[in-house]
């Protein structure tokens, strides 16, 4: 008697075949699902990031606000603080605490932070008054779709221009992805 080989048929190794495949695939949409969210999760977070870093260092400069003038790099007189003014959003005079890295020999700064080409930048000078030598560090913070300031002392207005601080800061920033974020700042006598 002769025996005869048990094997799988063509059919049983078409229809493996076929849900092998469909299992592959399957697989392979749900790992690029999880890439995808990833990346978008990785790109939220270091938005997030730069976002926690421009309020700290609003924060920061605006709760050392001083009172003190300055002259620019031509000689021209400038407020303590300015707002919304010739394509600046916000210029102070800030003390700088005795500890901080960044004090070269004043402990005085002023600080600018400007809108250009969708991101904010920070501006910031270790010698109030200027000339025109006078060297600045530059650091962007974060991409931007827009931003608004407003000033409040006893109303709130877009631009500031008088000869002291005033009460409050509100900053709303528009990112994309974020939406808006608004902020409100108190600033000490």
């Amino acid at each position: 008697m002769i025996k005869s080989s048990r094997g799988f048929t063509l059919l049983e190794i078409l229809i493996a075949m076929a849900i092998f495949a469909i299992m592959s695939v399957m697989a392979y949409s749900g790992l690029r699902v999880l890439l995808d969210a990833r990346a978008a999760t990785s790109i939220r977070s270091e938005r997030l990031a730069e976002l926690q870093v421009t309020l700290y260092l609003l924060g920061e400069d605006l709760a050392q606000a001083i009172a003190r003038p300055v002259r620019d790099e031509y000689g021209t007189p400038e407020l303590s603080v300015r707002g919304g003014v010739s394509g600046e959003l916000l210029s102070l005079s800030r003390s700088v605490p005795a500890w901080s890295a960044y004090q070269v020999g004043s402990q005085l700064q002023r600080i600018s932070y400007r809108f250009e080409q969708g991101s904010l930048y920070r501006l910031a000078w270790t010698t109030l008054d200027r000339t025109q030598q006078t060297e600045h560090r530059r650091r962007k913070l974060i991409a931007l779709e827009k931003i608004r300031l407003r000033f409040f002392d006893q109303d709130w207005t877009d631009n500031w221009a008088l000869g002291y601080a005033p009460k409050a800061v509100e900053i709303v920033f528009t990112i994309n992805g974020l939406g808006d974020i608004k902020r409100l700042f108190f600033i000490h006598d």
